[in-house]
């Protein structure tokens, strides 16, 4: 018996509507989880988890080598059934890569309608119209996790190493950041994907390989059904700002290396605490920010030949 087939089965019983034999099958079940009346919170994932090896273990058992314990009374039974699918539940979906329904927000646009959405953890998503987004009202602690599930949308993800952040598509794709913004078509009616780079760098994948890494300005189109991917060079046509209002230089320097893809360095550790406050704009080169700053503190910079690496000194 599958997952499924247990869960459906679990529902059948509380429902009234299972014959005596499937009866007896979720009645033993019940009967081997010595479980009490009363549980504390935490210890409800502990329990769960105990639940769902022996549920596992009962499916798999002989017929045979089945002990069937008979309990007082229909309203004990589908009290104890009703934990069970309570916490059988809770345990499967534990296993999705996004939280179970009723900690989710799901958000839906019209067909000529735009939303501004803020995230849990401060990012931000433009839906465009007739899209689908869903997202949990709270982020995991190691990781960030949401579902455009139609549609178009605008990503600017707050930057944090320790929680990378994945959009999950209805087109089998994820999209990996930690902290960038891009622009995400996907439609179900449509054999293209697209992603688009503004700013960062992120990794583009089905569950079969890896498609491509983007950095800005860089445009990934994927056939779905012929299974072929593009990378090519695009300027982008969505920008995004960068403020900031007595920020360290070394917290500059970082921002603006994940934004650019580039490697920053100082020439000397003193100018890692000087402050600036300035505003500026992804529609801007790296080094035209970088030669805004450094007239504001009075230094200079030079860069390598690929333009990929920058010294800042006095």
């Amino acid at each position: 018996m599958t997952e499924e087939q247990a869960k459906e089965l679990l529902q059948k019983y509380l429902d009234q509507q299972a014959n005596p034999g499937e009866q007896k099958m979720v009645e033993v079940w019940y009967a081997t989880l010595d479980l009490k009346n009363r549980v504390s919170a935490d210890q409800k994932a502990a329990i769960g988890e105990q639940m769902f090896v022996r549920l596992k273990a009962a499916m798999y058992e002989k017929p045979e080598k089945r002990k069937i314990i008979k309990l007082q009374s229909f309203g004990k039974i589908a009290a104890a059934v009703l934990l069970v699918v309570t916490l059988g539940l809770s345990v499967w979906k534990m296993s999705s890569p996004l939280k179970s329904a009723e900690n989710q927000v799901t958000v839906i646009t019209g067909s000529a309608e735009r939303k501004h959405i803020t995230l849990p953890d401060g990012s931000v998503v433009l839906l465009g119209p007739a899209a689908k987004l869903s997202y949990p009202k709270v982020f995991a602690a190691n990781s960030r996790q949401i579902a455009l599930k139609d549609g178009e949308a605008f990503f600017d993800i707050a930057h944090q190493e320790n929680r990378p952040f994945t959009v999950h598509t209805a087109s089998g794709i994820d999209i990996k950041v930690l902290g960038t913004s891009f622009k995400v078509k996907s439609y179900q009616a449509s054999k293209q994907f697209e992603v688009a780079v503004v700013t960062g760098k992120v990794a583009v994948s089905n569950k079969e390989r890896n498609l491509g890494t983007l950095v800005k300005d860089e445009t990934l189109t994927y056939d779905k059904n012929a299974d072929h991917a593009a990378i090519r060079k695009v300027k982008a046509l969505a920008f995004v700002g960068f403020a900031f209002d007595g920020t360290t230089l070394d917290q500059v320097i970082s921002k603006l290396q994940y934004a650019y893809s580039i490697k920053i360095v100082l020439g000397d550790s003193t100018l890692a605490k000087l402050k600036t406050t300035a505003s500026f704009s992804s529609r801007q080169s790296a080094e035209e920010i970088l030669d805004i700053i450094c007239s504001l503190h009075h230094l200079k910079f030079n860069r390598s030949k690929n333009h990929k690496t920058f010294n800042i000194y006095r």
